[in-house]
């Protein structure tokens, strides 16, 4: 039980996307109260989790936990396109096609006739002529999210963690500590030391911030300062990377 609890939890732990959310909170306004929000919402949800389904609903739980994790199977199995190496390479290629298609169009945007360009002091500055607001759901979801980043409240950072709990590994890792035979007291153990380690990326700053506050504090500002700047390019490369990996991984997997 507990090998399966650190392989999944330092797997999980450097998953591009939990990465990804770590750096998001950084680069907000302050960033380690962000930090302690974020980490905060993951323990409280490994805690729910735990008290729900270990003591609680036990039994419910484990025949729940059985019938979803045999579906997810079944589904992946039975669908061609969800079957181990296929998904992956599936999903490689969709995180590729998308950050094609989003670089492809923010290009044309720039080139539009649409794009007034005026000339003053220092150099050109394009504008758009056109603000209206946009159509398009994924847009407007889009924008929501990214005034969410960037207002001032700390209860985003708190909701995103408390949802960042795996469903797949989450749920297979819950019927192994379950099947282990071991006490409830060392089944629930076991599921907060995966969640511990599961956040590491968010406790290492913060751990950081108590040992030495000033110093963290600077360097989580240079930190924030470069994230900010080169946003842009690091979501490219999560995306691009993301996708790679499981590209190549599933092709090798074949």
């Amino acid at each position: 039980m507990w090998t399966l609890v650190l392989m999944f939890g330092l797997g999980l732990a450097i998953d591009p996307v939990r990465l990804a959310l770590t750096m998001v909170m950084i680069s907000r306004r302050r960033p380690i109260l962000n930090l302690l929000a974020f980490w905060l919402g993951g323990i409280t949800a490994g805690i729910g989790i735990g008290v729900v389904v270990l003591l609680m609903m036990r039994e419910a739980a484990l025949v729940a936990i059985r019938t979803v994790g045999s579906v997810i199977t079944h589904v992946r199995t039975a669908t061609v396109i969800f079957d181990g190496a296929r998904f992956q390479i599936i999903m490689g290629l969709l995180l590729l096609v998308t950050l094609t298609v989003s670089e492809i169009r923010k290009r044309a945007a720039a080139n539009s006739p649409m794009a007034r360009v005026t000339t003053g002091g220092g150099g050109n500055v394009a504008t758009l002529v056109d603000e209206r607001p946009s159509r398009n759901p994924f847009v407007r979801l889009g924008a929501i999210s990214q005034n969410l980043l960037d207002c001032d409240r700390i209860w985003p950072a708190f909701a995103i963690g408390f949802s960042s709990f795996p469903p797949y590994e989450g749920v297979v890792l819950l019927a192994f500590i379950m099947a282990s035979g071991a006490a409830v007291g060392t089944q629930f153990g076991a599921l907060m030391v995966f969640f511990l380690i599961l956040f590491a990326a968010v406790e290492i700053p913060l751990v950081a911030y108590l040992v030495s506050p000033d110093k963290t504090q600077v360097v989580m500002l240079k930190l924030q300062d470069w994230l900010r700047i080169h946003r842009p390019q690091i979501a490219k490369f999560i995306i691009g990377g993301t996708g790679i990996v499981l590209l190549v991984g599933g092709v090798a997997a074949l």
